[in-house]
């Protein structure tokens, strides 16, 4: 840990891949160079604000757990240096820098947090074969040592403590029903995959012991029981095979930066919930997902988060903020410009990953791909658009906004069925709309303007464009369930039928989703027509129903209310509402052919 300082900087080849996109094996081995540095900058910062003489409760000074991993990194270089690039190392570092700068609060003895130091350098001094005794934290009833497992420890409060002794590479855990070895009876070992696909080799920890593996705040150890790790194993191999052998360009840089992979319990089908941070470099957590395709498109998400969160430890992409939060096609909330430029990224690959699928998939499979192809190479292209005329870039932003344009340009000329072209036009639309419906707020003295012209039989007000304000609706949800009942219709026809057989209950299965929506994708849209007016002369305020008429007027009846509907659903529902509010009365497509395109 005493090597000499050195100034990071990656080689224009490698920062051309990322821009794009990218980045190879290599690429992934100079951005973890670029992580030990930051993780030993992170440890030196919280030596600094400890100091020697701080409280750490039962446990020794963090100077003493410091000197034992010094001593094991003497003894093995490289076995230390992949301890401190485990994920949750990082996640610890930032969150317990946080509890000492006061941005983090937490009801948890502080030196519970601390502890960790003393379980990696446990942990460390293990691996390095090495002599020692540590006392080391035991967090709700298990002592964990970082990336090997942990122990149960009965009878411990919930905040206690315990010594781990090791010689020549063996190593006991006390606990008050007596001592348990590491790797003997009743200790839990981290499980693991290791799989091999066509010369590639992914081997990641399945982490469901470590505190720190939920990237945000401590949580319990929950172990997976066989058959959940089978399922997990099972699926890992899937999708490993998939990536290998339709996207290897996105495989392979996981073989080197892929740590561990945290399993969550399933979510709603097709909203899979995934997670990574830029201080646990090469940590994935996922929910459950249903098949191997789902998994591996996590995968691509999650690593391309990986990946440009290391290049911001290297430079920022922008600086400061916009006046307002941004449109991100693949969030129900209005997005930061870090946050967008995130997602961007990430769905840059996921598309990436279709594109590849759909050039070999087939049936049912093919449909899917070609439909995911096209909804988010149009969402990327619009959103990189939007960002790249924003002043707050910096120069590495506009290098990686450039690009990734010219990845997603490489795309338009791909040719996709008429059919699932249109469902991803209507996918598209369907959010855009209902986004601006829930975030959009057109001002107060445009909405009046036209509420009395309304109401007194007046042409349209001729005003001068103003932008409406971004106010965010926290309860804005299922803003994708056009897509999501898309997918349902793509993937399991079977299932697409069970939904329409019992249309009320749609909104327990497709949050977001209302039987006219299920109508509209079932293509019954005289049906789902019908549904959504019911449904604006009892609610006028439901977004779906209005995303929902326009895309049925766009396709059935094009001209001024559909450009209304698709372009400014927000100002048509204001003033509905506002007509509606003076005691007047207003057809939802009449007042939208009224107010008419911008």
């Amino acid at each position: 840990m005493s090597r000499p300082l050195r100034q990071h900087r990656l080689d224009e080849q490698h920062v051309s891949a990322l821009a794009s996109g990218g980045g190879d094996v290599n690429t992934i081995a100079e951005l973890l160079t670029v992580e030990r540095s930051w993780r030993l900058l992170q440890l030196r910062a919280l030596l600094d604000i400890v100091g020697p003489d701080h409280d750490t409760g039962p446990l020794p000074s963090v100077r003493d757990a410091w000197d034992l991993l010094i001593e094991a990194e003497r003894h093995d270089p490289a076995k230390v240096d992949d301890l401190l690039l485990h994920p949750q190392a990082g996640a610890w570092a930032a969150y317990t820098l946080r509890r000492l700068r006061g941005t983090a609060r937490s009801t948890v003895p502080l030196w519970v947090d601390l502890g960790y130091l003393h379980s990696l350098a446990a942990a460390a001094a293990l691996s390095a074969g090495i002599d020692f005794r540590m006392t080391v934290p035991v967090r709700d009833g298990f002592a964990v040592l970082p990336t090997l497992g942990a122990v149960a420890v009965p009878g411990a409060n919930r905040w206690d403590s315990t010594e781990v002794r090791g010689s020549a590479g063996h190593c006991v855990v006390g606990t008050p029903a007596g001592e348990v070895r590491v790797g003997g009876d009743g200790w839990q070992a981290m499980p693991s995959v290791h799989i091999q696909a066509d010369g590639h080799t992914l081997a990641v920890r399945l982490d469901c012991l470590d505190p720190y593996r939920n990237l945000r705040a401590p949580t319990p150890p929950r172990a997976l029981s066989e058959p959940e790790l089978n399922h997990w194993r099972g699926l890992l191999t899937q999708a490993w095979q998939l990536l290998v052998e339709t996207s290897p360009a996105l495989a392979s840089p996981m073989t080197r930066g892929l740590f561990s992979v945290v399993p969550q319990p399933p979510a709603e089908r097709f909203r899979t919930m995934s997670a990574s941070a830029g201080d646990a470099f090469g940590c994935m957590t996922m929910s459950e997902p249903r098949d191997a395709t789902e998994l591996a498109v996590t995968m691509v998400h999650e690593f391309q988060h990986i990946k440009l969160g290391a290049l911001l430890h290297l430079a920022p992409l922008h600086t400061g903020e916009p006046a307002g939060r941004l449109y991100a096609p693949w969030r129900d909330d209005p997005r930061p410009l870090g946050g967008l430029l995130q997602g961007v990224y990430a769905f840059a690959g996921i598309t990436e990953f279709w594109r590849s699928a759909s050039h070999w998939a087939t049936d049912d499979a093919g449909a899917l791909a070609h439909f995911e192809f096209a909804r988010w190479r149009r969402q990327v292209r619009t959103v990189l658009a939007l960002i790249a005329q924003l002043p707050q870039l910096t120069e590495v932003g506009r290098r990686v906004v450039a690009g990734l344009t010219v990845t997603a340009d490489r795309w338009q000329t791909d040719s996709v069925p008429d059919q699932p072209l249109a469902a991803a036009h209507d996918a598209v639309a369907d959010h855009r709309a209902r986004w601006r419906l829930h975030h959009l707020r057109p001002p107060a003295e445009v909405v009046t303007a036209f509420t009395e012209c309304w109401m007194a039989g007046a042409d349209r007000p001729d005003l001068p464009a103003v932008a409406p304000a971004v106010e965010a609706d926290p309860n804005a949800q299922g803003l994708d369930a056009r897509a999501v009942l898309e997918l349902w219709r793509l993937t399991d026809a079977a299932g697409f039928e069970r939904l329409r057989a019992d249309p009320a209950a749609i909104g327990a299965l497709v949050t977001g989703a209302r039987p006219a929506d299920l109508a509209l994708v079932a293509g019954d849209r005289e049906t789902a027509r019908r549904e959504y007016l019911h449904e604006l002369s009892t609610d006028s305020d439901r977004p779906g129903a209005w995303a929902g008429l326009g895309l049925i007027l766009a396709e059935t009846r094009p001209g001024p209310a559909a450009d209304a509907l698709c372009d400014r659903p927000e100002l048509v529902r204001a003033v509905h509402r506002a007509i509606r509010g003076c005691g007047g009365d207003a057809g939802p497509v009449e007042l939208a052919a009224w107010i008419g395109p911008q």
